[in-house]
């Protein structure tokens, strides 16, 4: 790999790492839902013009995968790290990783053995220490909103396979996020309120997270990872995201001041062990075709 590649790979996950204390500052100020479906819309009127319309034939497995991806799983992701503090949430989240494994075995036969076996135990067993110190702030709800989001995670990227044939990388993006902002802003208006003062008052931290999302998430990172995706095989990609959650947690304990104790450090060394174990051992097993989930 190229120096200049290996760098643009790890400034990508440092960028996806810090975006779970930009989101946690962004929900500050925004309800979860309603920051969804602006960043969805964003998203997906900003990417419209370079990728055009989907044919009809594409919209019944683009609007199930706007459910899956939009609604469901950045729904309770944002949810959940609305209760949760953001060095906990880009730890949990990592959760998808061993998920996407037994998914791999259960829909395409791959075979599971030992190592990998270790390394989903290793995993499991560090966000149950993550979560079960005594500094960890939020609760088991926002615990529990994370791991849906993981689970739809899995399920949009089946469906994203399904779908991969006749739509590209920036189409997959671009037409679930037009899909599914109407669905989230009608979620935000019933169960949600003071959306409108919101956006009348929003400052300049609220706007920052809102341009983070759509710019540095969507447009760079993105536009990175499927970059190197074409250049690389997946063996030599998939090793990157385990900085994710390293830079998610450094970051969330540095710019928001989050409090931090060697149960933390200990649980996220033992999540990301158990990680590695098991991108190195098969990454084609756990490859992610739209990047980390958040």
């Amino acid at each position: 790999m190229k120096p200049q590649h290996f760098l643009a790979l790890a400034f990508a996950q440092v960028l996806w790492g810090a975006n779970f204390a930009v989101l946690k500052l962004g929900l500050d100020t925004w309800p979860p839902l309603f920051f969804v479906a602006l960043r969805l819309g964003a998203v997906g009127l900003l990417l419209l013009p370079f990728v055009g319309l989907p044919k009809r034939s594409q919209l019944p497995g683009l609007l199930l995968l706007a459910l899956l991806l939009g609604v469901i799983h950045f729904g309770t992701l944002f949810t959940g790290i609305a209760r949760v503090d953001a060095a906990t949430a880009s730890i949990v989240i990592q959760i998808q990783v061993p998920l996407s494994a037994l998914a791999a075995a259960a829909f395409f036969g791959d075979r599971i053995g030992w190592r990998r076996w270790s390394g989903m135990a290793l995993s499991i067993g560090g966000i149950a220490l993550l979560v079960g110190r005594p500094a960890f702030q939020g609760g088991w709800l926002g615990v529990g909103l994370i791991l849906i989001a993981s689970v739809s995670w899995i399920a949009a990227n089946l469906q994203i396979k399904r779908l991969a044939a006749d739509v590209g990388g920036w189409q997959l993006n671009a037409w679930p996020a037009l899909l599914a902002a109407p669905m989230m802003l009608a979620l935000s208006a019933l169960t949600e309120h003071g959306q409108v003062e919101t956006l009348r008052s929003a400052g300049t931290a609220a706007w920052f997270a809102m341009a983070y999302q759509v710019v540095v998430t969507t447009a760079l990172c993105y536009g990175l990872w499927f970059a190197m995706m074409r250049r690389y095989p997946v063996s030599q990609v998939m090793p990157f995201t385990l900085l994710e959650p390293v830079f998610g947690a450094l970051t969330a304990v540095l710019l928001l001041d989050e409090p931090w104790d060697w149960q933390m450090v200990l649980g996220a060394l033992v999540t990301v062990s158990g990680l590695a174990i098991i991108v190195i051992r098969r990454p084609q097993s756990v490859e992610q075709p739209v990047g980390p989930g958040a």
